[in-house]
């Protein structure tokens, strides 16, 4: 990321880690309203407007996965900014650690998990299934890796595993232009954000997970502007 982002973001920053601090006991609808504050307010700051549609199709959800390519650093920075239900993140361990989004993403009881080791993984897959099965929203970047372009990365295997074990409802989410923020150059002050159409169970049910994959994938890469 640019450092002249970071330079604009940093007034906010010591308010927005006693808010950390704040809310990090507090039930997950109260978290997540104060962080997506300060994430339309970090987008505000970076000088960023944020162009949302479908929203109708990620309004009263429960436990849900929303599936989304995954362009950029601040990928979930654009999507706490916009989701219109609270839902946490399916993260590797390593983001437990990042100031402030670590922080935030803990707050809004995320999944860290070790995706290096078998242990990690099962962790992940049993963990997802609960909070699935609870009722509770979860956003999973399924190719693992941020892909920098307009191009996405085929998912990881077994991504949706959970989904399927636990016959929960997908909805696709499409990030345009998300990569700029990680640019040498702002080419877009516009970022965009689709939430398609759900996927429900019944939907896919005749599909094994690797065709799941797949057809979720093509999903997204259908509103991908290139």
């Amino acid at each position: 990321m640019r450092i002249s982002k970071i330079i604009r973001c940093l007034p906010q920053v010591p308010a927005c880690y006693r808010d950390s601090k704040k809310y990090e006991h507090v039930d997950l609808e109260t978290a997540y309203a104060r962080c997506q504050v300060w994430s339309r307010r970090a987008l505000d700051a970076m000088g960023y407007r944020l162009k949302v549609s479908g929203l109708e199709n990620a309004e009263d959800k429960h436990g849900v996965l929303f599936v989304s390519n995954h362009q950029g650093t601040l990928d979930p920075v654009l999507i706490l900014a916009s989701c219109p239900v609270p839902l946490s993140f399916i993260s590797k361990k390593e983001n437990e650690s990042l100031p402030l989004l670590g922080r935030w993403a803990t707050d809004i009881q995320s999944i860290h998990f070790d995706r290096e080791t078998r242990e990690g993984n099962v962790h992940m897959l049993r963990e997802t299934m609960r909070y699935l099965r609870a009722g509770k929203n979860l956003l999973l970047f399924a190719e693992g890796t941020r892909s920098k372009s307009d191009q996405m990365n085929p998912f990881k295997k077994n991504s949706l595993q959970a989904a399927v074990m636990s016959r929960a409802t997908i909805v696709p989410v499409t990030l345009n232009f998300a990569y700029d923020l990680d640019g040498a150059k702002e080419a877009h002050r516009v970022l965009k954000i689709h939430y398609g159409t759900p996927i429900t169970y019944q939907d896919y049910r005749e599909k094994d997970e690797a065709q799941l994959r797949l057809y979720v994938q093509a999903k997204i890469e259908q509103y991908i502007e290139h």
